[in-house]
């Protein structure tokens, strides 16, 4: 994020600053340590998109595979953060997460209302109610892969990022978008066109996700 932008954006009117970790497209996270700040400076939010990495950068951190950059609450100034656990928690979809860093912040995402015909209805959050079962399924995918299963996967995943990161930088007719330092890469070609060579990679049993206006 284009941090000198940000700050010139800041109202009287701005109740929260955001950053990702990282940015889906590109793999890379933002300065969180100086939006933060910002944020903090002002008495406002800071909240950090981890719906992508929540799951997996405090492994990939731990174990040192990969350089990763403060992001969470062990920066002063984040007020929030947000992980999906259908991602790299190797759960199901619908039970994503939102942390915050004291009870006070929790109190603003309950839903209460006192005029419903069936009574006061009141909720955690204005979504309402999840099926139980999701939540037991989520539950059982965080016991069984454990605190040894995330990290294990987490550098096989990391040392996975630098084969691929090298071997994208030795093709010449290759460019990296970025300079990621996470699980996620952004290449692009001047010379092929990138679709034509997503299409071939997918009859060879790769998988990757066509971007637009990297």
């Amino acid at each position: 994020v284009d941090l000198k932008a940000m700050e010139s954006l800041i109202t009287k009117n701005t109740i929260l600053l955001v950053g990702s970790a990282p940015g889906y497209a590109h793999g890379m996270i933002d300065d969180i340590p100086a939006i933060a700040d910002m944020a903090r400076k002002r008495g406002i939010g800071c909240h950090v998109d981890g719906c992508l990495g929540g799951f997996i950068l405090p492994w990939l951190k731990e174990s040192g595979v990969l350089d990763i950059p403060p992001f969470d609450f062990r920066v002063p100034g984040v007020t929030s953060m947000s992980a999906d656990t259908h991602k790299y928690g190797y759960a199901v979809k619908g039970t994503s997460v939102v942390l915050f860093r004291n009870p006070e912040y929790r109190r603003g995402m309950y839903y209460v209302n006192t005029e419903w015909n069936g009574g006061i209805y009141a909720s955690p959050s204005i979504a309402g109610s999840r099926p139980g079962a999701l939540i037991a399924t989520t539950w059982a995918s965080l016991m069984s892969m454990g605190r040894d299963g995330y990290l294990k996967a987490a550098i096989e995943i990391g040392n996975m990022q630098k084969t691929i990161k090298q071997g994208i930088e030795e093709i010449e007719e290759l460019e990296l978008v970025g300079d990621s330092n996470t699980m996620v890469l952004a290449f692009t070609s001047s010379k092929f066109n990138i679709f034509s060579i997503k299409s071939l990679m997918g009859e060879r049993g790769w998988n990757l996700n066509p971007l637009q206006k990297p």
